[in-house]
């Protein structure tokens, strides 16, 4: 009798390899009768191209001051600053997290720049490392904690960023500081007639897009993302990926203090608050699933561009923080769900969901 109640039921056992096949069959049959463009589509970073081209496209009949010479200029190195952070968080949300230390990095990035750049001591290149080094420590702490401890991504990095927050309050004695001159002169300059960080931050998407997609590394950097178990049978070591993606995540969001207080030569202490949600908001216009998983830097960088295209074009017509915000959420929201429902994303949920229930039972 116990050996009749373990053993599964034939019919059971039959019906749910038939039910997978003839799932697996329709969806082969679907992609093949897919056309080209529906192909297209179905790459995150073509999506976001869409918004982007769709953004510059309504920008004329709206404000021809938008795209003027001079307003895409101004607008890139911007849109570039919230690809950085993005760039960081997209590789913490492909391991299934979230970082919420954004503004505390981006904020001692910019602090330990500006206070120590000028010291004959330690000069603006030690400065620069001193500062994506030592706020690096605060992501790698987060990772490690995450990893070992099991505790949410969400609660760590949030207490990461209070500590970091704290350390540049301790810093800075609550005063702003400037920027060095020649790295002011360096982050305002042209490079063939581009700004220069948006060149720097486009080399930077490319470079870990090569990495992610093209090398051993990446591949089971997004393996470790998809499906931790799997990962870990073939003898992946998924806990250093994960502590990486936040430690890369933490520097990154230096790097943006690096370049932000060269840009904008005398910020405020706390510069890195209004970049948490446009870095959240740029990887899923980028494509990248909030599950985990695969995702695309280049999309992510193209996520940002729509940001700073759109928040620009609001800002030609009216001048209310209160009308920007709710202008620019509306459209973020359009531009999620529209990118969610033609990345398939919604389900993946429904079957990660199903899934759950089924190993309970």
């Amino acid at each position: 009798v116990t050996v009749r109640r373990l053993a599964p039921r034939p019919e059971r056992r039959w019906r749910t390899l038939v039910t997978n096949a003839v799932e697996e069959a329709s969806t082969t049959l679907t992609y093949q009768r897919q056309g080209v463009f529906s192909r297209i589509l179905s790459w995150p970073a073509s999506r976001a191209l869409l918004a982007v081209i769709l953004i510059f496209a309504v920008s004329p009949m709206i404000s021809t001051a938008s795209v003027g010479s001079l307003a895409i200029k101004a607008m890139l190195p911007f849109a570039s600053l919230i690809a950085v952070v993005a760039m960081g968080q997209t590789l913490v949300i492909q391991q299934g997290g979230l970082d919420l230390s954004i503004p505390g990095s981006v904020a001692l990035g910019t602090i330990i720049v500006g206070k120590y750049g000028s010291d004959p001591h330690v000069g603006l290149t030690g400065s620069i490392v001193l500062a994506i080094v030592l706020t690096s420590l605060f992501g790698l702490l987060s990772g490690v904690i995450v990893v070992q401890f099991g505790l949410p991504p969400l609660v760590v990095t949030l207490a990461s960023n209070a500590l970091m927050v704290g350390a540049v309050q301790a810093i800075t004695g609550g005063f702003s500081v400037q920027s060095p001159v020649s790295l002011s002169t360096f982050a305002i300059s042209r490079w063939a007639g581009l700004p220069v960080i948006f060149v720097i931050v486009s080399a930077v998407a490319v470079v870990i897009q090569v990495i992610l997609k093209l090398t051993r590394v990446g591949r089971c950097f997004e393996l470790v993302g998809e499906n931790p178990r799997s990962a870990r049978i073939i003898g992946l070591k998924t806990k250093s990926y994960v502590i990486s993606a936040y430690w890369i995540s933490a520097a990154m969001g230096a790097g943006c203090g690096v370049l932000l207080i060269g840009l904008l030569n005398s910020p405020s202490i706390n510069p890195g608050d209004t970049y948490l949600l446009p870095s959240i908001a740029a990887v899923v216009l980028g494509g990248t699933a909030l599950t985990g998983g695969r995702g695309s830097l280049i999309g992510t960088a193209m996520g940002a561009l729509f940001l700073g295209q759109l928040s620009q074009l609001v800002q030609t017509f009216t001048q209310t923080t209160a009308v920007q915000n709710i202008i620019q959420a509306s459209i973020i929201g359009i531009g999620i769900v529209a990118q969610i429902q033609l990345g398939g994303s919604t389900l993946r949920l429904r079957k990660m969901a199903t899934r759950s229930k089924v190993e309970k039972t």
